[in-house]
């Protein structure tokens, strides 16, 4: 059984790397702190001057919609396409992400707004095969109403989603502009993907980053592990038993992850932890709550959709893992004690009248009713299986229908979140937080201040 690798040490610290110059055509609002409701305290640094904490303590918010930009699907790869090496690096590394698919998106549709006035944040690798040393009986896979599951995960982990997750990756590389992360790293030494799935976005950092090792984890064993960057590693490991290294990370990183977890705060004192002085935390998400009443509004009352999105959210909440955008709160992050917090916001249309992103994300949309509902309806609502997948297949008709009326489908915008966050250069050294195992439904958790054991983590590649 693979053993997962340990740190030989904390690494050195790197100065702050200047801000990137502001987008063109960028319009700047401020808001006042009495605005947001919170304060921030000064604190000082071991010499006794002052923390980054006081010279960075707000939230910076840009919006940014990806309509009427000049953005289009490229169906075919031309044979010399495809990202640029520098030095003699041999062809066959070129990456299997064809940059040019993925137009940048116009600066004349974003929006900056800082909450307070703050400082704006800002080894070559071969294709090798990898092997897995795990037992099937490891993993906790489940057959439930003819999907695939793995443990207390409400989202199937089959082939059929795994296609869906690789549409979703391209959707996020489109309206990202083709880069996987929007944190500027300078050589960066170890990146983690918490909850990698598939693995698509820590095999892009790897082949971004070769002289960086980047490690994707996840409670399944469904990320690629063929024709990937020698540098990118994938392990079994469960984010809510929290067993990484002190100090290590330039970059911790989460996407689609709504509803994954039972307390977004303690994860984020454990990434805090685990971060590098200076090192970041980024989370990418779709905003499923503001904003969902009116795409909602566009559905006949006696839609299905109600039901079904009504129903999924109380649903999620008697599982324990709440869905909605509130871990997606920048207070949060705050509160853990990061500085330069900056959350970005993409308007997504939901429209097959354009070849863009907007008809991926229709593609996914419609593959994800039946997926985001079945379990959780069927074990938290009692649901039968059979009425819960033709509900969902109905409401997906619909969907689809009003796609393609470019009318009526000018309300049916969803909202993409994107959260950076930095550890202070100055943080003071961090304690150990508690481990906070994970507990099924019902179960009080036990005294969190208790020793425990050190968690199995597995691993492959």
């Amino acid at each position: 059984m693979a053993r997962k690798r340990r740190p030989k040490g904390p690494e050195a610290k790197r100065q702050q790397p200047p801000p990137p110059p502001p987008p063109p055509h960028c319009k700047t609002e401020t808001m006042s702190s009495d605005d947001f409701h919170m304060s921030i305290s000064a604190r000082q640094s071991s010499e006794g001057t002052l923390s980054e904490h006081t010279i960075s303590d707000g939230v910076h918010t840009a919006m940014t919609s990806v309509q009427g930009t000049d953005e289009e699907v490229v169906e075919e790869l031309d044979e010399d396409s495809g990202e640029e090496l520098s030095g003699d690096d041999d062809a066959d590394l070129q990456s299997v992400y064809n940059s040019n698919l993925y137009p940048q998106v116009s600066g004349a549709y974003r929006t900056e707004m800082p909450y307070l006035a703050a400082e704006s944040f800002i080894a070559n690798s071969d294709v090798a095969a990898s092997t897995r040393s795990l037992w099937a009986e490891d993993l906790d896979y489940r057959e439930i109403h003819g999907r695939t599951y793995c443990r207390e995960w409400h989202m199937p982990i089959d082939e059929m989603e795994q296609e869906r997750s690789w549409l979703n990756h391209q959707v996020f590389l489109h309206v990202l502009g083709g880069v996987a992360s929007t944190v500027q790293l300078e050589n960066p030494t170890h990146i983690l993907d918490v909850g990698t799935g598939t693995g698509e976005w820590a095999i892009r950092m790897a082949e971004t980053h070769p002289n960086c090792e980047v490690v994707g984890t996840d409670i399944a064993a469904i990320a690629e592990t063929k024709r990937v960057p020698m540098n990118v590693f994938f392990e079994i490991d469960d984010a809510e038993d929290w067993d990484r290294s002190p100090n290590f990370y330039d970059l911790i990183h989460f996407r689609s992850m709504e509803g994954a977890f039972r307390d977004w705060k303690f994860l984020y004192d454990n990434v805090f932890y685990s971060l590098k002085p200076g090192g970041w935390v980024e989370l990418q998400d779709f905003d499923t709550t503001n904003g969902i009443s009116k795409f909602l509004d566009q559905f006949p009352r006696d839609s299905p959709i109600h039901t079904l999105m009504s129903d999924l959210r109380i649903a999620a909440d008697k599982s324990g893992r709440p869905r909605g955008s509130a871990h997606m709160d920048p207070r949060l992050f705050m509160d853990a004690g990061f500085v330069d917090v900056r959350k970005t916001e993409y308007l997504v249309p939901i429209t097959a009248s354009e070849r863009s992103a907007s008809t991926m994300w229709l593609v996914s949309c419609l593959d994800s009713l039946e997926a985001l509902c079945l379990r959780l309806l069927t074990e938290q609502m009692g649901w039968d299986p059979d009425k819960c997948k033709a509900a969902c297949e109905a409401a997906a008709r619909e969907v689809s229908e009003l796609a393609k009326n470019p009318e009526a489908s000018k309300g049916m915008v969803v909202k993409l979140c994107v959260i950076v966050a930095r550890k202070p250069f100055d943080a003071p050294p961090t304690r150990e937080p508690r481990v906070q195992r994970a507990q099924p439904p019902g179960m009080e958790a036990c005294d969190q201040s208790m020793p425990t054991p050190e968690p199995g983590n597995m691993s492959w590649g």
